[in-house]
């Protein structure tokens, strides 16, 4: 077998559409690429001694004419020196980088920009270097040659014929990249739109949480626990002079149809020898989550999202033959961080490269994320169906209660309902449950509970004795002696009222002796002392 020669090799023009037009199938996917690469800028100059660990802006401004929209975006990373500034960006699929490292590392993302804009510009400097490095692409040009029916040429030719370069001077203090996509066209206008811009780099973006976020410290400390911080970078987006720092859209509750969903523990999760560890929220999971920036777990490498939540929903999916499972997952939230250097994501940032370690992490995440999520989505259902029972068994006590009228034997059935309702309250099935719910129910119960005991132990205001009738006035002209003296007679009436007291009623005579009995026996013999006296009373 001979080898071919150079010359019959051919890398034609069109091979350079896969890489612009056809390489993303949402056209934003190129901006989280440069988003990437400034990330990476950022953590070199972070271990170069250039920023501290947390130094480092990604500023993604909107600006240009309505004619002629422009979107920038700039780092103050490290940037490239001059040497090899043209050399870097003009080349394909030649990164030095490497994929243990850095979040990008194929070097072909740069040139996705070109579908989207007339001119796309690159400008760097490096700390210590008074020049700063420019290459413009002509887009327009370049998506010429890339028509069905123009002249096929050697991508190189293309690249040659399109990019262009200049140096211009600069601090020898200042380091940075900036990416400027110059009069976007097309789709590429959705991009200076910044209710489509926002949500999506909330998403996808190496961001920290927001403060918003009651777990927010609990997952930082968990991700260091592991070996991984998060390592965050700020990213802001500048809109007609208004600077907005972009986090992640995670909140305590997220929206779903009926309602919310709100978030009252976490799941934490994690396979060291394996390389990877995971969070899920714990919530009512009251329905599918509706904010397509948070539903369902997902995949982040280098703390950057990979895909979305069709990764977690086709591993779902598998768990039963009719594929049912996977709706589930997206009434959870969540995020899991891939940690293990032998998984690297397709060039699409879509999804993973088909490797063994990724088939095993992929089948370790089936069984405890993806089953997990199911598990816990079908017990909140119980829990709601079975607080819902209760919330109608705790309202019934309450008109009940309100009704008794201090009965001992009507009372002692209700606490007994009450004593019945907050053991179900403490049932395993409810673990899923809110617990402020549950606690809201319980407290309610136990008051209820609490003024029935009150009233079986209140004694019922005793009759009133009888008027005191009229003193006998004194014959007209008699002195009135020591027997007659009014002194005497009210005292001796006072005296004889104490003593003639009226009866109890029975049933009150009947729950005033069971207290005393119960106080001194205690409730289980004091009940069997009075269920012998009822007997003995019957069969007399």
């Amino acid at each position: 077998m001979k080898s071919v020669s150079n010359d019959a090799i051919l890398v034609g023009s069109y091979s350079l559409e896969s890489l612009t037009t056809g390489m993303y199938e949402n056209p934003l996917h190129c901006l989280r690429e440069y988003v990437q690469n400034a990330y990476d800028s950022i953590r070199s100059a972070r271990s170069n001694g250039l920023l501290d660990e947390t130094e480092g802006l990604v500023s993604i401004a909107i600006g240009g004419s309505a004619a002629r929209p422009v979107l920038t975006i700039t780092d103050d990373g490290e940037g490239i020196i001059a040497d090899k500034t043209v050399g870097t960006l003009v080349s394909i699929g030649a990164s030095q980088k490497r994929s243990t490292g850095n979040a990008g590392f194929r070097g072909i993302g740069r040139l996705a920009g070109t579908a989207y804009c007339t001119t796309l510009r690159f400008s760097t400097t490096a700390r210590g270097e008074d020049t700063e490095t420019v290459v413009e692409f002509d887009c327009g040009r370049m998506r010429g040659y890339l028509r069905p029916g123009a002249e096929v040429l050697e991508a190189k030719e293309v690249m040659r014929l399109c990019a262009t370069f200049e140096t211009r001077a600069a601090a020898v203090e200042k380091h940075h990249m900036q990416v400027e996509m110059i009069g976007l066209v097309g789709i590429g206008l959705e991009f200076v739109e910044i209710e489509t811009l926002t949500p999506y780099l909330r998403q996808v973006c190496p961001t920290d949480y927001s403060d918003r976020f009651g777990f927010a410290q609990r997952i930082r400390t968990f991700c260091e626990s592991v070996g991984s911080p998060l390592g965050a970078v700020e990213v802001e987006t500048r809109f007609k002079r208004e600077r907005n720092q972009i986090l992640k859209g995670y909140d305590n509750a997220s929206p779903t149809a009926s309602g919310s969903s709100k978030i009252h523990d976490l799941e934490l999760i994690s396979s060291p020898d394996l390389g990877w560890h995971a969070w899920i929220g714990k919530s009512s999971f009251a329905g599918e989550i509706t904010d397509d920036t948070v539903a369902g777990v997902r995949f982040r490498l280098k703390n950057i999202q990979v895909g979305g939540s069709e990764i977690i929903e086709d591993i779902a999916a598998e768990l039963t033959t009719g594929r049912t499972e996977g709706r589930l997952q997206r009434y959870a939230v969540g995020e899991i961080f891939i940690s293990n250097p032998a998984v690297v994501p397709n060039a699409r940032r879509d999804g993973f490269e088909d490797a063994p370690a990724w088939r095993d992490i992929r089948n370790d995440i089936k069984a405890r994320v993806a089953r997990r999520v199911i598990t816990l989505v079908r017990a909140a259902s119980t829990a709601r169906k079975t607080l819902k029972t209760l919330q109608a068994d705790i309202s019934s006590l309450a008109r009940q209660a309100a009704d008794v009228h201090r009965n001992p034997e009507a009372i002692d059935r209700l606490v007994a309902i009450a004593d019945k309702i907050i053991v179900n309250l403490g049932a395993d099935k409810l673990n899923s449950a809110h617990p402020n719910e549950v606690g809201e129910l319980l407290a309610t119960v136990k008051g209820i509970r609490d003024s029935l005991i009150e009233a079986r132990a209140t004694k019922p205001p005793k009759p009133a004795a009888e008027e005191e009738a009229p003193a006998e006035e004194p014959e007209a002209g008699k002195d009135a002696g020591p027997e007659d003296s009014p002194d005497e007679e009210e005292s001796g009436h006072d005296e004889s009222a104490s003593e003639a007291e009226e009866e109890w009623p029975a049933n009150e005579l009947l729950a005033a002796l069971i207290e005393v009995l119960k106080g001194e026996l205690g409730d289980s013999e004091a009940q069997r002392l009075i269920l012998l006296a009822r007997e003995n009373l019957a069969g007399s």
